[in-house]
């Protein structure tokens, strides 16, 4: 009895490894990246990864949040007014926040794409170090004009920091401890509202070196610029990106470098991809079909 042709071809395909494999028998595309990063145990570095895409995410809550806690130290600096004359005036404390979700709005539906185009590593990083140089610049504005204008701006880079982050981090982590990842990114931001809280409180109603509290709260927010650099460094780009793009070969340097970081950690050999193992099964299934018609 010959053995099927539908057997022989699903032996062949999903045993036979192809050129360029950084394991043996491990096709690289898409499917076999995604599958090499599932597979890893939640070490160290992995932990790593999800604290500091956390650590964006506490500057991006610290930046939304600040707005109603220095309201009353603009207010009394004469910069707005408590009430805005009009409905599309720009004095008053409404406008101030009103330019920040046109700003987010903006970033968000505009702007989510870039992410998708440009890459979650470059996106994550230039967006923070965006809102981060628009919050310099409105610390030292005078006018209400400015003020708003550089929310605003800020503000877009909040929106395009928001559909990142989570992509990335779902992206970065095994799928066994995504839930996990999620929770520990929403603990490490929401610490961002005690902080700016305790912060508003000590500084919005004094005046320190010749300038006003509220300006100091935003001030000391915007120094994050200088952790984004120190973060972009040891953050990888996302491998599933990369092999959704057809960048087969630099998802597959990502995964070497990573892997080789979680089997020291792990002080073993990795478990198999779940793609590997469903090729030994199958493998395993056509060998005895084989057999069987043999007989």
């Amino acid at each position: 009895m010959p053995y099927p042709d539908a057997a022989i071809t699903c032996s062949v395909s999903l045993a036979t490894p192809l050129a360029g494999s950084s394991e043996a028998g491990q096709r690289v595309d898409a499917g076999s990246i995604s599958a090499r990063l599932d597979r890893l145990p939640p070490t160290r570095t992995v932990w790593k990864l999800v604290i500091l895409l956390s650590l964006g995410f506490f500057f991006e809550l610290y930046d939304l949040l600040y707005t109603g806690y220095v309201a009353p130290g603009i207010v009394k600096s004469g910069l707005l007014t408590p009430t805005t004359h009009g409905i599309f005036g720009t004095t008053g404390i409404a406008s101030f926040i009103a330019v920040l979700f046109a700003g987010l709005f903006i970033g968000t539906i505009a702007c989510g794409f870039l992410a998708d185009r440009l890459g979650r590593r470059s996106v994550f990083t230039y967006s923070l170090v965006w809102y981060v140089i628009a919050n310099v610049f409105m610390a030292f504005q005078h006018s209400a004009a400015g003020l708003n204008f550089w929310r605003f701006v800020a503000g877009i880079g909040i929106g395009v920091e928001l559909v990142t982050i989570g992509a990335y981090i779902s992206e970065l982590v095994p799928k066994g401890i995504r839930g996990r990842a999620f929770a520990c990114e929403q603990a490490v931001g929401f610490t961002a509202v005690p902080v700016v809280a305790f912060l508003s409180v000590l500084l919005v109603p004094r005046t320190l070196f010749g300038l006003d509290g509220w300006r100091w709260v935003v001030l000391i927010g915007a120094h994050g610029a200088l952790f984004v650099w120190w973060i972009r460094r040891a953050l990888p780009e996302s491998p599933r990106w990369l092999a959704q793009q057809g960048r087969l070969a630099e998802a597959d340097r990502v995964m070497n470098a990573l892997e080789a970081k979680v089997r020291h950690e792990y002080g073993r050999e990795l478990p198999p991809p779940a793609c590997r193992s469903r090729r030994a099964a199958a493998s395993a299934t056509c060998g005895y079909r084989r057999t069987a018609a043999a007989r």
